[in-house]
Parts: structure tokens; C-alpha cells; sequence
């Protein structure tokens, strides 16, 4: 049975380590494993990699964590892991609610630190190499597709700050096709332009 975060108080769980007590920092790691966390005033561009059929990823600008503040980022990782837990990939994540809670915060961690906010994802665990670390889990195009569904609702659910969404989107959407590693058909990968929230 998935655990419901609604009736836990997630925040009370959720304690950022502080830099000075870190062997790490945010120099220390990227989102794709190699150089450092390079979070700018712009959107930074990732090249695609041909052998994974990935297209560029635009990472976030500072300008996302300046909109939304930590609070509500978390509160989006929150409520899209909740629907998560609750959708057809609840295989996917832990019945047991301490290690579904460890979950959210790592994940927490990583948007907070991706979209300009503290280095907490870095100092916690070490370079991402977020696709190796999904590795584990058969991630398809549909459970993909799904993954962004769910993102969207959550958007809505959190009342996440219009001026912002798409810039948030369009890092997800093209970052989530490097989290597949299991494909079911050799056809194009599905592209969902925003704002898609009629799949």
C-alpha cells in the first residue's frame, strides 16, 4: 500500500544538512555526473547524446528557486511523488514509509540544488549521475509518459508559479527521456511541448 504523505508532516522529516559539515560542494557534482553544478543566470544547455536518442536538455536558471522559493519546490516533489506512489508505477517506490520519505527528499535535494537553491542534493550524496542511479528501476516510455502527466498535475496542484512553469517543464521533459533504459518500441521517443496537458 503506497504511503500517504497528506497525512504525514513532510516538513518535520525534512532537515538540509548545512555546507560546513559537508565533504562536498556544490563544485563537486553535476546533474550528468561530470564538472560541477553549473547553475546560471540563464538556462544552461546540455548537448544531446545520439546514442541514448536524447535530445539537449535546458537546465534551470537561478530564476526558477528566485520565483519559487525552496518551499515550493519542495512542495511540488511532495505532491508529484504522492501521485506517483498512487499511479500505475507505485511498483517502483517503497511500501516502507521511512525509505519513501528518504525518497522524496533526495529528489528534493536534487530540484532544490538543479534549479539554483542550496547544494543539499551534493553534499548529502555525491555526484547525481541520476540516470545510473535510476538504473535499478525499468523506466519505459510509458512510465515516462506518465512520470509527466503526473508533473503537470502537480503544477496545478501546488499552484506552481506560472512565469516559471514552462522553463521547469522544458528541463524535465527533455532530462526525463535520459532516465529511460528500457525501451518498448523502436519508434521515435514522444515529445510533449508545453503547455501539454491534455495527454
Amino acid at each position: 500500500m503506497p504511503v500517504d504523505l497528506r497525512e504525514h508532516g513532510m516538513k518535520s522529516h525534512y532537515s538540509p544538512p548545512s555546507a560546513a559539515s559537508s565533504g562536498h560542494s556544490d563544485t563537486a557534482a553535476s546533474q550528468s555526473g561530470v564538472g560541477a553544478f553549473a547553475v546560471r543566470d540563464e538556462v544552461r544547455w546540455v548537448d544531446a547524446n545520439p546514442e541514448l536518442e536524447a535530445p539537449p536538455v535546458p537546465f534551470p536558471s537561478r530564476r526558477i528557486f528566485k520565483e519559487t522559493g525552496e518551499e515550493m519546490l519542495w512542495a511540488l516533489v511532495q505532491c508529484h511523488h504522492q501521485r506517483l506512489s498512487e499511479s500505475a508505477l507505485q511498483q517502483l517506490f517503497p511500501s516502507n514509509e521511512r525509505e519513501f520519505i528518504a525518497g522524496v527528499t533526495r529528489a528534493a535535494d536534487y530540484v532544490i540544488e538543479t534549479c539554483g537553491g542550496p547544494a543539499y542534493f551534493t553534499s548529502r550524496h555525491g555526484k547525481p549521475c541520476m540516470r545510473k542511479r535510476h538504473y535499478p528501476f525499468v523506466i519505459d516510455e510509458e512510465a515516462r509518459d506518465i512520470w509527466l502527466r503526473l508533473l503537470c498535475q502537480a503544477f496545478l496542484d501546488v499552484g506552481f508559479p506560472a512565469e516559471v512553469r514552462q522553463e521547469y517543464w522544458d528541463w524535465a521533459e527533455a532530462f526525463s527521456i535520459r532516465m529511460i533504459n528500457h525501451r518498448s518500441a523502436r519508434i521515435p521517443l514522444r515529445r510533449h511541448p508545453f503547455p501539454d496537458l491534455s495527454y
